[in-house]
Formats: C-alpha cells, structure tokens, sequence
C-alpha cells in the first residue's frame, strides 16, 4: 500500500514535471515563431494558444496538490480556517470532476492547435496536396525531360 507522503510526492512531481514542460515550451513558443508567421500581426498566437493550454492542464494537477496537503495538514496539524478557506474553493462546482476533465480536454486541444500553428501543418498539407496535384514525378524519376 502506498503511503500519503509517497502520494503527496507523487503530486508533486507530477505537477512540478508538467509546468517545467509547458513552461519550457511556451518559451520556446515565443522565442521562436514559425518561419510562416514572423513577420505577422498572429506571431504570438501559438504561444498565447499554448500558455492558455498550460494554466487548463495544470488545473487538475494543482487541485490534487492543494486538497492532499490540506487533507496531511488537516491530520498533523487539526483545522485550521486557512484549511477550510482553500478546501472551500477546491471544492467549488467549476472544479468538479467534469468540469476539470472539460479543462484537461480543452487544454490538449488548443495545445494541439498551437503546435500545429507553430509548426504550419496547414501550409505543408496543402503544398503537398498542390504538388501531388502537378503531377510531380515519381520518386527515383528523372525529372529532365527526355535528352536533356
């Protein structure tokens, strides 16, 4: 059986390793904008996509976090209004399991969003398209004409 501390760990490893993640990602988001979009007004749009992605999949991490070290706090130390304060907030309907899971699923697809902005996958899908649409030789063909 696992032990609360070993739990609370766990919390906040999971936590601590999915913001280092994101955050890293978002940096790179806004240091380096897709070459499609660097001189445009939406050259932060996959990185405001991708911050607003984090802050709702850090969302259920964090409550599991807070509600675990209130609920040790609560067994070492008895109640306390801070306790009460925090665990009322957490608990609110907005941060119900399905609200939260609508957050997680929201989080991945605007991070999938932003990824597919940042790296054109629009662009690359439909120059392959007009290229498969030109006739473009074969791989392997020669692509001079005949004597040339």
């Amino acid at each position: 059986m696992v032990s609360q501390e070993m739990l609370i760990y766990s919390y906040v490893f999971t936590f601590a390793a999915l913001m280092a993640i994101m955050t890293n990602v978002c940096q790179y988001f806004y240091f380096h904008p897709g070459a499609h979009i660097e001189g445009s007004v939406h050259r932060l749009t996959p990185f405001w996509l991708l911050v607003l992605a984090t802050v709702l999949l850090l969302l259920s991490p964090l409550k599991n976090l807070v509600v675990n070290i209130c609920m040790a706090s609560f067994k070492a130390n008895g109640y306390d209004a801070t306790i009460g304060s925090v665990l009322d907030v957490a608990y609110k309907p907005c941060f119900g399991t399905a609200p939260m899971q609508a957050y997680t699923c929201l989080g991945y697809a605007l991070m999938t969003v932003a990824t597919g902005m940042q790296v054109d996958v629009v662009g690359k899908f439909q120059a392959a398209v007009q290229k498969a649409r030109m006739g473009a030789p074969p791989k392997g063909a020669s692509a001079c004409p005949p004597g040339g």
